[in-house]
């Protein structure tokens, strides 16, 4: 983010901080936390608006070149959210330059702040009339290439989710159909990286709705033979993590063709109860 806001002590009237933030649920506290032991214990944690959502965040210009800089270009982002980094970098570099301290170097930072994220509040509109935005960097098919199942394992912890979904089937015995689901959703400007996944995990189809995109594998042995091997070589992090061996005991089940009786399904049902928003189970940070 590059927050620009009016500052009565500052020369100009307007004070400039460039901020590196990630908002997670409460329940990954412990993710958090390591991310900062990661980065070396630089940045703060604290709640963020609502009670049940917490921030890592990196404000210091010093900590942000000597960190977090460094970190994003030697592993680049591959979504389209590398281009709001790389504009976010400029500001960054201009920052730490100093000519943030003048009116030409404030100006072409809110022409660059006008270009990341949601663009110029209205207040920022009225008060650089002269703003002409930037453009913003092209991602071209080779900056959206996925680089290892690693990857796949750190975007499924932010952005995937496992389901299990129980459908009312009246020819079934069991009076019940079960179906897991392995799911990524991202943005519609995205829609060419999550069409990739198909090829790279050999499975999956995907879905647009508006501005959102879905990749999902629902076919059980697409489940069984890739999807479950790959997290379990590459681990996804934090309380995700819990779901995804809640999710590998349902695919167990079913292999083992339990979910055909009564008695399986209600173990399913128990088991789907005790996940995602659900869940009240939350790891230690030396847990995972």
């Amino acid at each position: 983010m590059v927050l620009v806001r009016k500052n009565a002590k500052s020369r100009l009237g307007w004070r400039v901080e460039s901020v590196f933030k990630i908002g997670l649920h409460k329940k990954d506290l412990a993710l958090l936390k390591q991310i900062q032991a990661y980065f070396g214990g630089i940045g703060s944690i604290a709640k963020q608006g609502k009670e049940d959502m917490y921030a890592y965040r990196v404000s210091s210009l010093r900590q942000m070149l000597s960190h977090i800089l460094p970190h994003f270009d030697l592993y680049p982002l591959i979504t389209q959210k590398r281009g709001d980094y790389l504009l976010w970098r400029e500001v960054v570099l201009i920052m730490k330059s100093g000519e943030h301290l003048s009116m030409k170097g404030l100006q072409a930072i809110v022409n660059i702040r006008a270009s990341i994220n949601l663009g110029l509040s209205e207040d920022l509109k009225t008060a650089f009339p002269d703003t002409v935005p930037v453009l913003r960097p092209i991602m071209d098919k080779n900056d959206r290439i996925i680089p290892h199942p690693e990857w796949v394992a750190g975007f499924t912890t932010g952005e995937g989710c496992f389901l299990i979904k129980i459908l009312n089937l009246s020819k079934s015995r069991t009076g019940y159909q079960i179906v897991t689901v392995f799911k990524l959703t991202q943005h519609s400007r995205d829609e060419q990286l999550i069409r990739s996944l198909i090829d790279y995990l050999e499975c999956g189809k995907v879905y647009v709705h508006g501005t959102v995109v879905d990749y999902i594998v629902t076919k059980l042995t697409d489940i069984t033979d890739k999807i479950v091997p790959l997290f379990r070589e590459s681990s996804i992090k934090g309380v995700k993590f819990l779901d995804f061996l809640a999710f590998v005991s349902v695919v167990e089940l079913m292999n083992n063709k339990n979910h055909l009786t009564v008695k399986g399904v209600n173990q399913i049902k128990e088991i789907k109860a005790s996940m995602n928003a659900n869940r009240t189970e939350y790891f230690d940070i030396e847990d995972n």
